[in-house]
């Protein structure tokens, strides 16, 4: 295999550090004029007019006039076939966006019990799979990207240690390198909340802002940090993990070892069991409990509120060592709204972090259930040296969906 892919910055794509400058600032601030690349870059007009130039004769960005009275410029993709892959504990996700074509194909397959994460041959199997729907050959891949339910160890590109429990087929696996080397195309892989992180603040709540900090929150609880346009990750890539971050020393078990992270008091989980321990009342998952809240159901109300206050501990925590712009909540936890942003609001640790920090901006993630794999997709541009200012229609809606049972 002997080729292991840097994601540390999805770089390797041979561009200038002049041109790499116009892209990022194109990634971060959406389309912008040639005046405002150059205030943001500290290039000349003359070399961004030449940079805009050559992204244009290469596809990668258009000029389009605004209000009749100036233009600006947009990166832009008229090819490439990427499919990006989300890989759960209890499910797999996946997607291809074809760039000729302007088409979407998706595909999702739940596990059933004992095969936690599927495994690095069922990846393979669905990305061929989604390459034989759309018309394609696998020659037409231009690269993959990979989220995992795990953090993957930065010198090692595995699976971290105390996470392999969940993903127990991936065990030793050296992620980009196995599954490159098995599809001979260009393979990123991450954290799945680094990815969704990636996608806020390319598209979504952390557009345009400098320091950003993503929170997912669903069956489990993962965590990613935008600095300076790059998913920061750490000494050993494990940065960011905030679900592991510890609130109560003698709170319940983690699976990472630990007692009291926040992963078990506003993960699906430990939410499930605290409201049958406390009111008998038995849910089959967390969507059930927020649909419950909102129908008057006082009971999955009051832990979704409890919810939210352990996440605004976790979050002025986080933010006094950080101290992003943006704090944005995804998952189904983001998407229950102010049924958890009351309790988290509401937390003294919040109100206190407000006082010194007034700036900062606590939101709820835009992209819904399909950040990680629309993160995916920036990743494997920006890898290749592309980008898009502005996700196109087509990319966010499911063409042709399929649900498999394993």
């Amino acid at each position: 295999m002997g080729r292991r892919q840097d994601t540390s910055g999805w770089g390797g794509n041979g561009r200038s550090g002049s041109v790499a400058r116009v892209l990022e600032a194109l990634r971060s601030d959406g389309p912008s004029s040639q005046a405002a690349l150059a205030r943001r870059t500290r290039l000349s007009p003359a070399t961004i007019n030449n940079i805009v130039k050559q992204l244009r004769a290469e596809g990668a960005a258009e000029i389009r006039p605004v209000n009749g009275r100036e233009s600006v410029v947009s990166l832009v993709s008229s090819r490439g076939v990427v499919v990006s892959v989300q890989v759960n504990v209890t499910s797999l996700h996946a997607a291809l966006f074809d760039f000729v074509h302007r088409a979407r194909y998706d595909v999702t397959i739940p596990f059933s019990p004992g095969h936690e994460g599927g495994s690095p041959a069922r990846v393979i199997e669905v990305v061929r799979s989604l390459v034989a729907e759309a018309g394609l050959e696998t020659g037409d891949l231009t690269g993959v990207a990979v989220g995992m339910q795990a953090p993957i160890a930065r010198p090692t590109g595995v699976v971290t240690s105390w996470a392999r429990l969940q993903l127990p087929r991936w065990k030793d696996v050296v992620v980009a390198d196995h599954l490159g080397a098995e599809l001979g195309v260009p393979v990123v892989a991450d954290n799945d909340a680094n990815l969704a992180a990636l996608a806020e603040w390319t598209w979504g709540a952390g557009q345009g802002t400098d320091t950003f900090l993503y929170v997912l929150s669903s069956e489990q609880v993962g965590g990613g940090l935008v600095l300076g346009g790059r998913i920061h990750r750490g000494g050993d890539g494990l940065a960011g993990e905030i679900g592991h971050a510890v609130l109560e020393p003698g709170g319940p078990v983690c699976f990472c070892g630990n007692r009291g992270c926040l992963t078990t008091f506003v993960a699906e989980r430990p939410i499930l069991a605290t409201l049958e321990a406390a009111a008998g009342t038995r849910a089959s998952s967390l969507a059930d409990v927020i649909s419950a809240a909102r129908g008057g159901d006082p009971a999955c109300a009051r832990v979704l509120f409890e919810a939210g206050r352990h996440l605004g501990r976790a979050f002025a925590n986080a933010a006094k060592l950080v101290a992003p712009s943006v704090i944005a909540v995804g998952g189904l936890l983001g998407e229950a709204g102010e049924l958890v942003f009351d309790g988290l609001n509401s937390s003294v640790e919040i109100s206190n972090l407000r006082t010194v920090a007034p700036t900062l901006s606590v939101q709820l993630a835009r992209l819904g259930a399909d950040a990680t794999l629309l993160g995916g997709l920036a990743a494997m541009m920006d890898h290749l040296g592309q980008g898009l200012s502005v996700l196109p229609e087509w990319a966010k809606t499911t063409s042709a969906a399929r649900s498999f049972s394993n």
